[in-house]
């Protein structure tokens, strides 16, 4: 073999390598503009909605702050609805709690225990979710519901003054003086601006003069 024909040789075996490389690579660079499209519409979709989810949140908080209730509701609900899209960060405690206070200030009391029941499932570790779902329990006249839910809860959180409070209101309104004094006590103990409360409360009016 001649050393032209060597040349031509191997200039043909260099293409031949080249064009069954190419197809690769072209299936290559469309998976990767694929994911890279892929992954720019996932952040812009989450970052769309997460905006929507503070901006609602927002607007919400402030119709709270001018009593503005039903209102508010509204927007949480936006909100929650937006969070809920975000795909990776879907809770959000702070917005279910608020929903629940704002259901609770417009007297809707099955809907506010329905949101801190999701508090409490989304951050079980946090007392807040009990104290609000046993004042809702409370303000429906639901002593037992109010009593066992407490008594549950000063299991992980005994130092919670608004817990033994409600405890307190519980008993009460269920007619058991003494353990709603002893309850009553513990409040006041952990927290005293609340015998100054209790003196207000309905169901704890006669209660606090028995205090120590």
């Amino acid at each position: 073999m001649t050393s032209n024909e060597h040349q031509v040789s191997e200039h043909e075996s260099t293409e031949e390598q080249d064009s069954e490389q190419t197809p690769t690579n072209k299936t290559f660079r469309i998976v990767c503009m694929t994911f890279c499209l892929a992954v720019t519409v996932l952040f812009i979709w989450v970052w769309h909605h997460q905006t929507q989810f503070n901006d609602q949140y927002r607007k919400a908080t402030f119709l709270m702050r001018n009593g503005e209730a039903k209102q508010a509701i509204e927007a949480y609900q936006k909100a929650i609805k937006n969070k809920k899209r975000t795909i990776f960060f879907t809770q959000e405690p702070s917005a279910y709690n608020n929903l629940g206070q704002a259901y609770l200030y417009a007297e809707e009391y099955a809907p506010a225990v329905e949101n801190f029941k999701k508090v409490i499932e989304m951050a079980p570790n946090i007392a807040e979710g009990y104290v609000n779902l046993t004042t809702a329990y409370l303000r429906q006249n639901l002593p037992v519901e109010a009593r066992e839910t407490c008594l549950h809860a000063l299991n992980t959180f005994p130092k919670t003054a608004s817990l033994h409070y409600n405890l307190a209101c519980a008993y009460a309104l269920e007619g058991e003086s003494e353990k709603s004094v002893k309850s009553l006590t513990q409040a006041v103990n952990l927290n005293p601006d609340l015998k100054t409360l209790a003196q207000e409360e309905t169901a704890l009016k006669e209660i606090v003069s028995e205090l120590p």
